[in-house]
């Protein structure tokens, strides 16, 4: 399929090795149907494979699905960095990542350097079973993950790891020489199957919300082989902000859902967060109910999404 491109009138020469790179990713990953380069939370250019004519000269302004994904574009750059604010309380490093996974497609929004993202969509997923893993999520997650570290490479900056791809089938154990009792903050609800989640290998904290409360929330992150993670910041504060934060979630959740389902369709099903130390996963059960975990190690990003996937599954025999 021929691909269709677009730039803004403010874009000159010094953008051309990054539209060169966003062409070449498109045209590389047949999952990922668009992609766009946004400078400040404003559209720079878009490369997409959504086999739609061009914007014909006497259109109506932003009636089209490109100028649906252009906005959508602006909001998801702008939560991000609202998101990102909020994190940096619990010290875990920048935003890097986002995912947003519907039941019919997926959104990435990854960061190159604070004020400028890369957006991409994979459209039309089909298949049941688990959200993690899926293969043209995959694929396109992947693609994204790697042009925002080709961008950085451009500003001779290293890889910040987004998704933990480039660690996943290298990562080392942790020293864990004993297991260690969780912590349970709140103790209702699926509290024995968080309990099986939890673990200091990759899945450090896992919660359930129903109904706006905090039913259940575990974790291990006072675990020993832990202790390297809370330089700057103790295990009682991360818990506190954790506690506070995934009460809250469900309303982001649902902002974005509203911002994503038009364009994209589907409920947001699957909500990655995924910053320099880790990452945060939310998870939708039903309605008003859903799962949040925690991993703070980034090459256990890709390990920690899977046990969530798994734990969502058991929680909801028919799928999130």
């Amino acid at each position: 399929m021929e691909l269709h491109e677009e730039r803004a009138e403010h874009v000159g020469p010094e953008f051309e090795l990054a539209r060169q790179a966003c062409r070449e990713a498109v045209e590389a990953s047949p999952a990922l149907h668009y992609l766009a380069h946004y400078s400040n939370g404003v559209f720079d250019f878009g490369v997409d494979a959504l086999g739609e004519p061009g914007h014909a000269p006497d259109a109506l302004p932003g009636g089209t699905r490109r100028e649906e994904l252009k906005r959508l574009g602006r909001h998801l750059t702008f939560q991000a960095a609202t998101v990102d604010r909020a994190l940096q309380e619990v010290r875990t490093g920048r935003l890097i990542r986002t995912v947003l996974h519907t039941e019919e497609g997926a959104l990435f929004c990854d960061s190159v350097v604070p004020t400028e993202h890369v957006v991409g969509l994979v459209l039309d997923h089909a298949g049941t079973g688990p959200l993690f893993g899926h293969p043209a999520v995959d694929e396109a997650d992947r693609a994204v993950a790697a042009l925002a570290t080709r961008l950085r490479g451009q500003l001779s900056l290293g890889s910040l790891n987004p998704g933990g791809w480039e660690s996943a089938r290298d990562a080392v154990p942790l020293p864990v020489e004993q297991d260690v009792r969780a912590h349970v903050t709140a103790g209702e609800g699926p509290l024995t199957a968080c309990l099986s989640a939890v673990r200091a290998q990759d899945l450090h904290l896992v919660a359930h919300v129903s109904g706006g409360e905090v039913r259940s929330m575990v974790d291990c992150l006072g675990d020993p082989s832990l202790a390297p993670f809370f330089r700057q910041v103790t295990v009682d504060a991360r818990r506190r902000f954790y506690h506070g934060f995934v009460q809250e979630l469900g309303a982001l959740a649902t902002k974005l859902n509203r911002a994503v389902r038009p364009v994209v369709g589907g409920l947001l099903a699957r909500l990655v967060l995924d910053v320099e130390m880790g990452a945060i996963y939310y998870y939708r059960l039903r309605a008003g109910e859903y799962l949040v975990g925690v991993t703070i190690d980034q090459a256990r990003v890709r390990a920690a999404d899977d046990r969530m996937s798994a734990l969502a599954e058991e929680l909801t025999p028919l799928g999130p």
